[in-house]
């Protein structure tokens, strides 16, 4: 389990669940003070998602992988 603990479920999570951000901290008295900077990554965790594909061996003696399939963007004109 992670987020709220028994004590402090205040949004009543009692189910197994993931939760994972990304903080930004561009000087050190950001990292626990007021002025938190954090990204919601839903939408790039959504666009992975939706780009997933198979690998395979472009190079073997370097051992290089590349997609199968090219990475759709549809905000991006061709």
């Amino acid at each position: 389990m992670t987020g709220y603990s028994t004590k402090e479920n205040v949004n009543n999570i009692n189910v197994p669940h993931l939760h994972f951000g990304i903080q930004l901290i561009f000087d050190e008295v950001q990292k626990d003070g007021p002025n938190q900077i954090w990204v919601d990554l839903y939408d790039l965790v959504d666009f992975l998602k939706k780009n997933r594909s198979e690998v395979y061996r472009s190079n073997s003696e370097a051992k290089d992988y590349d997609r199968k399939y090219d990475i759709i963007d549809p905000i991006v004109p061709d």
